[in-house]
């Protein structure tokens, strides 16, 4: 998870230092289509890998790191931690609606299982199953959040209290 969360750290100092970059995050908060939000998450990916090769985070984790905070990222969803116990949890953190609803997605297509599969089997010297899901409780929390009338929503400052967690768990 150390690899995981210093990619985080490299893609945020880029998000926040490349001009090509900002200038991408930038289009993201406009009106535009879906096709141009595929080409934009495209450009973020190759800028995202070529930062994480340079960053030497290892090889086998760059391609699916890259696609996943590029697809989170082009989606308003913002990684927010990692932790692991007896099992590794991944954050999310979704400001709308329409975010949560993109992480869902993500999680029920299988493409967040593809991305940690391929994460675990590069670091892992057994094998491993690999379950992603996200709690039926913590979802609830982040919609009754996102969707409370102005100025009446919780503070979430705990970061036990996530809008988005999934969790991949260690099956032996």
């Amino acid at each position: 998870m150390t690899d995981v969360e210093r990619a985080d750290e490299i893609i945020n100092e880029l998000n926040e230092t490349s001009p090509d970059v900002k200038d991408l995050m930038h289009q993201l908060k406009s009106d535009i289509t879906k096709h141009e939000r595929t080409v934009i998450r495209n450009q973020l990916r190759y800028h995202y890998e070529t930062a994480l090769y340079q960053g030497n985070i290892s090889k086998g984790l760059v391609t699916p790191l890259a696609l996943m905070l590029a697809r989170t990222t082009a989606n308003g969803i913002h990684f927010g931690s990692a932790n692991r116990e007896n099992s590794i949890v991944i954050c999310f953190l979704c400001f709308t609606v329409e975010a949560l609803h993109n992480l869902v997605q993500m999680v029920t297509s299988g493409f967040m299982h593809a991305i940690f599969v391929k994460i675990i089997a590069s670091q892992a010297r057994t094998t491993v199953d690999v379950d992603v899901y996200i709690r039926a409780s913590e979802f609830n929390l982040g919609l009754a959040s996102l969707t409370s009338p102005q100025d009446t929503g919780w503070l979430l400052s705990d970061p036990m209290y996530v809008h988005a967690v999934q969790e991949i768990s260690y099956l032996k």
